[in-house]
């Protein structure tokens, strides 16, 4: 009976394991129940812009209470990427997690636009004007919403194969970084609800690290 209580508790903690980062977001940019937020988040709540239980867009998980951008974004055509099909993988209109990223990153969708309204005491839109705003020219950013494959990193030569290669998270390539699609997002570069490494970073960029976890040089 011991033997079962203790497998019980440590299951409930590996799985309840990934909601504790939402500790790390109080004080963050991204704590949206600070003072300074209140022009477009008078609730007092941290994760009500982004998230709700109720009413949510079933469309965009986990449980979306923004409003998600409508914008139509200029993506990167730089390297090979510019050749059609390279690598059996194309640069589409962002999608997945990246879109709701930039549903606020950018710069035209309202900030204050979540649960189905305008909120804050103006009950106007207001879109992000700081430095964090990304915009509608992804041109020179780095390229997401591809699919980054065997195929790919074989084609390009210079990229590990994300089936096989690890990272310092434990896993693949394919298992820490994509997403269910196989696709670069911002979150693969990016841990959204843990500010704790510079930028909001998934893994530290000292020495390069990030980026050579994909990129062979």
């Amino acid at each position: 009976m011991k033997i079962k209580k203790i497998v019980l508790i440590s299951t409930l903690i590996v799985g309840l394991s990934p909601l504790c980062l939402g500790q790390n977001i109080k004080g963050s940019s991204h704590d949206f129940a600070q003072s300074k937020n209140a022009a477009y988040n008078s609730t007092g709540e941290l994760c009500i812009v982004c998230h709700a239980p109720h009413g949510t867009d079933p469309t965009a998980v986990p449980l979306w209470n923004h409003h998600t951008t409508s914008q139509v974004f200029n993506t990167y055509i730089g390297y090979k990427f510019s050749l059609p099909g390279y690598g059996g993988s194309t640069i589409t209109q962002p999608d997945g997690a990246s879109k709701l990223c930039l549903s606020c990153h950018d710069g035209v969708s309202a900030m204050n636009q979540f649960g189905g309204m305008f909120q804050g005491p103006s009950g106007t839109p207001l879109p992000m004007t700081t430095n964090d705003r990304i915009g509608t020219d992804l041109t020179n950013d780095h390229p997401i919403s591809f699919v980054y494959n065997t195929t790919l990193a074989t084609t390009d030569g210079r990229l590990k194969d994300p089936a096989t290669a690890t990272t310092s998270l434990g896993g693949t390539i394919a298992t820490d970084l994509l997403d269910i699609n196989g696709k670069v997002q911002c979150p693969s570069c990016h841990e959204v609800h843990d500010p704790t490494i510079y930028r909001f970073g998934k893994i530290s960029n000292a020495g390069s690290a990030l980026c050579l976890t994909c990129h062979n040089k």
